[in-house]
């Protein structure tokens, strides 16, 4: 299939750029995959081999999957989950809120982020609505001990509000547009 195929050479990237960064700035990044790769019995051994090839720590790659999928998949995907983070990789649900959320199955597959959906950040510095959302999806996370990432921030007002509503992690143009590589690697290490 054409989008695992994508997948994986995107984790072939993300793993080639690792190794080109000096040690002390390597950071975790996090690479999505998609809902085919949970019919996969190969999986996790591809993954691990590809990570390993590179002489990379599992612990620099999070596996980003999206909720609606997660959800889909029902109780397998907790296995899944399980696997992949015992084979010391993190494992993010991504935009969730945007797809058909089963509170009682998030409560039961071990995420270790919790990645918002940026419909819910398009307006929040205009919609009380988004608002209260964002507070629910907040305090759900709470509970099950994540963080939760921001997603789609793209003006100053909107993080000066999910900051004052305790969201700290957030990602967005307001920050920077989608870079290549080398421009990514630069601005790294400049911190």
């Amino acid at each position: 299939d054409a989008i695992c195929q994508l997948d994986w050479h995107m984790l072939r990237e993300v793993c080639d750029f690792l190794c080109r960064q000096p040690e002390a700035q390597r950071r975790r990044i996090a690479v999505n995959f998609s809902r085919w790769h949970f019919n996969d019995p190969e999986f996790l051994a591809r993954l691990c081999a590809i990570v390993d090839e590179h002489g990379l720590p599992h612990r620099l790659i999070s596996v980003e999957i999206t909720e609606s999928a997660a959800v889909a998949h029902g109780p397998d995907v907790v296995d899944w989950v399980n696997a992949v983070k015992e084979a010391g990789f993190q494992v993010a649900m991504d935009d969730f809120g945007s797809g058909y959320s089963s509170l009682n199955m998030l409560s039961s597959i071990p995420i270790d982020v919790l990645k918002m959906d940026m419909a819910f950040v398009q307006n929040i510095e205009h919609e009380e609505k988004d608002v209260r959302l964002v507070e629910l999806i907040l305090n759900i996370a709470e509970n099950l001990k994540v963080p939760v990432v921001a997603e789609g921030v793209e003006e100053e007002e909107q993080l000066n509000v999910l900051r004052r509503m305790g969201c700290d992690i957030v990602q967005g143009y307001y920050f920077s547009p989608p870079l290549p590589a080398e421009r990514f690697g630069e601005l790294i290490n400049q911190e």
